[in-house]
């Protein structure tokens, strides 16, 4: 990967974009007839907002209704995905750019923070979202082998719509070459049309353009459904991604999905997961002991108390055992939080209750200008 001298990661503007009915069926399709054991989750076939504990789907009922043209409306534009796939598409906060910038100022080896975060008003506007591509393009950038002239091939589980993938092809250019593999079919079925928008300079192909003779090394960017990509895949990958979809799998589908960036990678590659592991899949997360744990943290991504972002190297040997050290390093700290004395004792309680009292009184005048505005106060 080499960074390019434009380090905007959002370059053009995406139109509103809807789906047509006549298309979409035929991703819908394509799911109902070849997804086998890779079907998506209830909580996705669903599409619901945020997912609730898995026992409280009925399988066969989010399946019936994934076919429904209820299902169709929910899905009938990009917009209204957004915050399934990412929790919305909101500007984001001063709380949110603060909690970003405390990491990120200690590790930005990019250089990404001045260019797009600096109040730069004729270019594409960030979104919350946005401020994970930084950060993830950081840490994988500082963490990946380097590329030796030749292209980076990144391999991505579950991106959606494609954010990380535009900041990746923004930032690195022809340098990386990308795929996405994905069994939603809102996802598979928007990404195309989106970083068609986003990245115009790019080569964007879909499976479903060519089928079975669906050539991804002739992409920049491809995406293929999960239930064809072992079938049509002749490539191996330096990286490895999965961010925030392995937490709203099932045990099957996180060992698969493991299992197959195993299969895949290439000596040495770097493997990129951040997920929550107290969310909707409360399993185990089965890394291959061959994996060497690098990195274990909550970052500012983590929205629930056990969040890490995890970054491994492929290698030859066991590594089961330091890794064991990482991972209780982690629950340790994880443990620390929720540790009332603990807190109090190392913070004081004039050291907890400022911020809190701030934080109530800045919550509240959010939620009172919010107030003035929909009822038309001045």
């Amino acid at each position: 990967m080499i960074p390019q001298a434009n380090r905007r990661i959002k370059k053009h503007s995406v139109p509103e974009l809807e789906a047509d009915l006549t298309e979409y069926q035929h991703f819908l399709d394509d799911m109902v007839q070849y997804s086998g054991p890779l079907i998506p989750d209830p909580n996705w076939l669903m599409t619901e907002d945020s997912s609730q504990p898995a026992e409280s789907y009925d399988p066969v009922k989010a399946y019936e209704f994934a076919l429904s043209n209820a299902a169709f409306i929910k899905v009938s534009t990009l917009k209204a995905l957004m915050h399934a796939w990412v929790g919305g598409a909101e500007r984001p906060t001063d709380a949110d750019i603060s909690k970003y910038y405390r990491f990120l100022q200690h590790c930005d080896v990019l250089d990404l923070w001045p260019e797009n975060m600096k109040g730069l008003k004729d270019t594409v506007p960030i979104f919350r979202q946005d401020l994970g591509s930084l950060m993830d393009l950081n840490l994988l950038y500082a963490f990946s082998a380097p590329s030796e002239g030749k292209v980076t091939r990144i391999l991505e589980v579950g991106g959606g719509y494609g954010r990380l993938a535009e900041a990746a092809f923004n930032i690195f250019g022809h340098t990386v070459q990308y795929v996405m593999i994905d069994s939603v079919p809102a996802s598979l079925y928007y990404a195309k049309k989106y970083l068609s928008y986003a990245c115009p300079e790019a080569r964007i192909g879909s499976y479903y353009d060519a089928s079975d003779h669906f050539d991804m090394s002739s992409y920049d960017i491809a995406i293929v459904p999960a239930w064809h990509f072992e079938r049509v895949n002749q490539l191996r990958y330096d990286i490895c991604v999965n961010i925030e979809s392995m937490q709203e799998m099932n045990q099957y589908h996180v060992d698969y999905y493991l299992n197959l960036f195993e299969s895949v990678a290439v000596e040495g590659a770097t493997i990129y997961l951040s997920n929550a592991h107290d969310y909707y899949f409360c399993g185990s997360f089965n890394y291959p002991t061959n994996w060497q744990k690098l990195f274990c943290a909550n970052t500012p991504r983590s929205w629930r108390l056990d969040h890490p972002t995890e970054i491994f190297t492929k290698s030859g040997q066991d590594y089961s055992l330091p890794n064991c050290m990482c991972d209780a390093l982690h629950k340790y700290a994880v443990s620390i939080e929720t540790d009332t004395q603990e807190s109090i004792a190392r913070h004081g309680v004039k050291g907890m209750s400022a911020p809190m009292l701030r934080a109530i009184i800045s919550k509240t005048r959010r939620y009172a200008s919010r107030v003035v505005r929909k009822c038309g106060l001045r």
